[in-house]
């Protein structure tokens, strides 16, 4: 019941902000039974993933997919080398990036990952699936689509299953809580920029290094919120550098996000310590 009404605030908060900070699509109520999905020309959500071609290990680009009719785009390791495994990073993107189009999801942080320095630096699989516009990142449906996404890519390309991690932005903060709250253990590190989730469930959370980011003029999802989660992990036992930028709203935070210098060192190293553990 708390985290039902977190949502439902969350929500509110985002649709009343939306002309302010970002083009959203309206929010629209959540379905009473989840429609089945729809496939192209009657084929089956297995037929439709076995149909996809192969991805172009060549490609300096984000590559197209899509698996059970949830659009992806993922960028492959620079000088791929099939006979190594690497980490994976999944980023989740906010309530405005919602569709079908697989491009408006890439507005938020893609860039970044491209970056020479960073694929040079980083080697991994980078995804950012997009959520359709009638669920949000934190539903059932989709934290379960989305976890069977990673295992998918998991089975079909080297990746090192004990460097998997996860991040998100706004709603993709929130699905990020979520995801890593009905998965304990599977993610290595973790990022959740302007968001929430549920205190209770902090010491299932526990496992990842954390990496959370508010903004003290954000009026969507407050800074004291994404502060009180900070602070639930950390006393569940939770690695947490938990960093508040003072002059930074809901719209930019995760720009100072991607610009901090040890984000992407954080992010794939293992056993970064926390330099901020304590976010009180």
């Amino acid at each position: 019941m708390r985290l039902s009404i977190k949502i439902l605030v969350f929500m509110l908060l985002i649709f009343s902000a939306c002309e302010k900070h970002e083009e959203v699509l309206p929010i629209p109520l959540p379905p009473a039974q989840n429609p089945e999905p729809v496939t192209q020309e009657g084929i089956t959500e297995e037929e439709a993933e076995e149909a996809e071609p192969p991805l172009d290990l060549e490609s300096e680009s984000y590559q197209y997919g899509s698996f059970r009719n949830m659009p992806y785009r993922i960028l492959l390791p620079r000088n791929y080398d099939s006979t190594r495994s690497y980490p994976l990073h999944v980023f989740l993107h906010g309530i405005g990036e919602r569709g079908v189009d697989n491009e408006r999801q890439l507005s938020v942080g893609s860039l970044s990952f491209q970056a020479d320095s960073i694929r040079e630096k980083y080697p991994s699989f980078i995804i950012f699936p997009q959520c359709p516009d009638t669920h949000y990142w934190f539903s059932e449906p989709i934290t379960t689509k989305l976890k069977a996404l990673l295992v998918m890519i998991e089975e079909k390309y080297p990746v090192n299953e004990g460097r998997i991690s996860i991040g998100g932005y706004s709603m993709g903060a929130y699905g990020t809580f979520a995801m890593t709250a009905q998965n304990p253990g599977f993610f290595d590190a973790a990022v959740a920029i302007s968001g929430d989730g549920d205190e209770e469930k902090a010491p299932l959370m526990s496992s990842p290094r954390w990496q959370i980011f508010a903004g003290q003029k954000d009026d969507v999802v407050p800074s004291s919120r994404t502060q009180r989660i900070a602070t639930a992990l950390t006393k569940a036992g939770a690695s947490v550098v938990f960093t508040l930028y003072p002059h930074a709203d809901h719209s930019n935070t995760w720009m100072n996000a991607f610009s901090e210098p040890d984000f992407f060192n954080r992010l794939f190293e293992t056993g970064q310590p926390a330099a901020s553990a304590d976010p009180k």
